[in-house]
């Protein structure tokens, strides 16, 4: 195996990302009462998957691999919701999540193509 890999800053980045993306999805936590931004969740869904996304991709993982290892990743936590009782799965979480990854795709395809345009 290539000894580069251990040592890619990218991959590491995406193990912590992928670390903390595992207790925000499986942590009980409280209800902070009125919220700010009613679909906040929303969003960090959107963001934890789009930056795994292109932290896999930048760290040299064929965009298709990518792209499945993120959606079944994505509906792993959202069917292991729904078996706890004080997490809920929902299939709003699962399309934001999707929607993250598929943004982060056009957005690694947009730079390469801006790349190759530029050379």
């Amino acid at each position: 195996m290539n000894r580069t890999l251990y040592f890619n800053r990218w991959l590491n980045s995406f193990y912590i990302l992928f670390l903390i993306s595992l207790y925000l999805f499986f942590a009980p936590f409280e209800d902070d009462g009125r919220k700010i931004f009613p679909h906040i969740d929303k969003v960090g869904h959107f963001s934890i998957f789009f930056l795994m996304t292109i932290l896999l991709i930048v760290g040299r993982l064929k965009k298709n691999y990518a792209l499945i290892f993120c959606i079944l990743y994505a509906l792993f936590t959202e069917i292991v919701q729904t078996f706890l009782n004080y997490r809920t799965g929902s299939i709003f979480d699962f399309l934001s999540d999707t929607l993250g990854i598929t943004f982060a795709i056009f957005f690694i395809v947009f730079l390469e193509k801006r790349a190759r345009e530029h050379k």
